[in-house]
């Protein structure tokens, strides 16, 4: 051990600065007494042992009070110096800038308390900043969930309609020929199909859909995609339907009714693609062509969209498509 220390040598041995070391002298200066006052300051052996009893005392969170305490307990102060370096009696436990009337020992735990708080503010806001990255991880998951969903649907829709179509029947043996037999008139059949239609009274509609087997297709939807409930888009975007979710075959139903109170009608369905085209040529001499298409709706709900309508061959405008779908839902 040195003989004696200065203030430098005391800071290295502590492991603090120097300023540390003469802020000990000023909070306890009974226990650090001054050896020589030249320059350097020079204070007695036991000052070390004094000083690294005050660190570890800081260290653990003790107050100046508290740890005066120690120190008496264990070191032997010298009270002419503490009568020298306090103006009042208390004030070597009171630090020069504590206001008047407030303790050292109560600034020391505010002060800590407030660290203690600031601590937690920046834990808090580090916890809100990865709770947030975490939210939008989620969020973008979801959304994919939701749009595989979406495709997941539409494609099981095309597939169901293709499995609904059967596959396509094989060709009888050929037979032994024989005499051609007398050609018989040409007999039209039209296939009927009937469809029954709930509506919102509870009563139940039925229509007979027809097709003519002489007719360019003998296609037909499944009755998976006649029965999905039939929508439109806006120009927002929007899917409009019918109140009561009025499926596809209904919607047709009410096209055949209505043409055929002027005449006969001729209908069938053909395959467009991914799109089913209904047609229907009425006694007026109008040939309309429905084009329908399975999709999902935003809440994921199947539906069938009217895509679009052709008159006659050629493509009416979406307000033309948007009007004649108002006038057979008012009759729905």
């Amino acid at each position: 051990m040195a003989d004696t220390y200065t203030h430098k040598d005391l800071a290295g041995l502590c492991g603090v600065s120097e300023t540390t070391i003469k802020s000990y002298r000023r909070k306890f200066p009974g226990f650090i007494p001054v050896m020589t006052k030249g320059k350097p300051i020079r204070f007695k052996p036991e000052a070390g042992q004094v000083c690294l009893k005050i660190r570890d005392c800081f260290a653990k969170g003790m107050s100046v009070n508290e740890t005066y305490k120690v120190l008496k307990e264990n070191f032997k102060e010298e009270p002419s110096a503490r009568r020298r370096s306090a103006p009042a009696q208390g004030a070597a436990a009171q630090p020069a800038s504590a206001p008047a009337g407030v303790s050292a020992d109560y600034l020391e735990k505010f002060f800590a308390t407030a660290g203690q708080m600031m601590q937690g503010m920046a834990g808090l806001a580090t916890a809100q900043a990865r709770s947030e990255q975490r939210l939008r991880k989620v969020e973008a998951a979801l959304e994919k969930l939701v749009e595989i969903e979406t495709e997941n649907k539409a494609l099981f829709a095309r597939l169901l309609d293709r499995d609904q179509a059967g596959p396509a029947p094989e060709a009888e043996p050929a037979a032994e020929p024989a005499a051609a037999p007398t050609p018989a008139p040409e007999q039209r059949v039209r296939a009927r199909k009937i469809v029954n239609v709930r509506g919102e009274d509870g009563g139940v509609d039925s229509y007979a859909l027809e097709q003519d087997n002489a007719g360019p297709s003998m296609e037909h939807p499944s009755d998976a995609f006649l029965n999905t409930p039939i929508v439109i888009r806006n120009d927002q975007g929007e899917f409009l339907g019918v109140p009561g979710r009025l499926p596809l075959s209904g919607f047709v139903a009410i096209l055949t009714r209505d043409a055929e109170e002027t005449g006969s009608v001729r209908t069938f369905w053909t395959r467009q693609e991914d799109a089913w085209v209904f047609t229907m040529d009425a006694p007026d001499g109008n040939s309309h062509a429905l084009h329908f298409v399975s999709t999902t709706t935003p809440r994921g709900n199947l539906v069938v969209l009217l895509e679009h309508l052709d008159l006659n061959g050629s493509r009416t405008s979406p307000q033309f498509l948007q009007e004649f779908f108002r006038q057979v839902k008012d009759k729905a």
